[in-house]
């Protein structure tokens, strides 16, 4: 499906989905809201500052950053040697 992105892991399992909000963004923010909606008492928290404005910050971010393809290796070798 355009615009979805799922993460495997080693045995090919879907563990993770990436959303394009740029495509589907109004979509997951009707879903989201609906979840918010029927969530249970105890977890109202999620609703509450701060961490509604950093989960807004991080939809944000991930709107204007779209999904790309790492460098495993590369990234373990900046790591290794304290670069990151």
């Amino acid at each position: 499906m355009k615009g979805i992105q799922y993460i495997v892991d080693e045995t090919g399992e879907k563990t993770a989905v990436v959303i394009d909000l740029k495509e589907w963004g109004q979509l997951w923010n009707e879903f989201y809201q609906n979840l918010l909606d029927r969530s249970p008492v105890n977890e109202n928290w999620i609703n509450r500052s701060p961490f509604r404005e950093k989960l807004d910050q991080a939809l944000t971010w991930n709107a204007n950053h779209p999904p790309q393809l790492s460098d495993i290796e590369s990234l373990e070798s900046k790591l290794d040697n304290h670069e990151c």
